[in-house]
């Protein structure tokens, strides 16, 4: 299993992953988000990376270059802090340990290229995802209701 940089040809994967996800119990995506445009987008900027595992793809993630979220109660906030957004695991593989271990994997590339904290929401409606951002030690600072749904503010300070 290894997590990869995803390039523009891999983006309609990536919306086929997202259309299924959105059909699943505990997720908060509607039609409208994630589409196709912002799996370009975010492969073109070199902030889309894939869980794959004997060339399938397993999971993704993107790492926002310009956090949208920077009004929050965050702890650290300097010019070195990211903001992880739209993990999705295929739901043959969720339940598994996969998201966890894809974070993992994206938490040390993330150390790698001097990142000083990451930043997430995790919906509260999604236990999975909670539980699993727990596990790894983020930190929740509080909620808010954003995009039409409620999340936790969470928070991993790497350095």
């Amino acid at each position: 299993m290894q997590l990869i940089k995803a390039s523009e040809c891999d983006a309609a994967a990536v919306a086929a992953l997202y259309d299924v996800v959105k059909q699943g119990k505990y997720c908060v995506w509607t039609e409208q988000y994630p589409t196709i445009e912002h799996a370009v987008t975010d492969a073109a900027a070199g902030c889309l990376y894939l869980l794959v595992q004997g060339g399938k793809l397993i999971g993704c993630a993107s790492v926002e270059p310009v956090p949208e979220d920077d009004d929050l109660p965050w702890q650290v906030c300097d010019g070195k802090h990211r903001e992880i957004s739209r993990v999705a695991i295929a739901p043959a593989h969720q339940g598994k340990g996969y998201a966890k271990k894809m974070v993992e994997l994206l938490l040390e590339e993330l150390r790698r290229q001097g990142v000083s904290s990451v930043h997430l929401l995790a919906a509260k409606s999604n236990p999975p995802a909670v539980n699993t951002y727990g596990a790894l030690g983020f930190a929740f600072l509080g909620e808010c209701h954003r995009y039409g749904a409620d999340y936790y503010i969470c928070e991993l300070l790497l350095k």
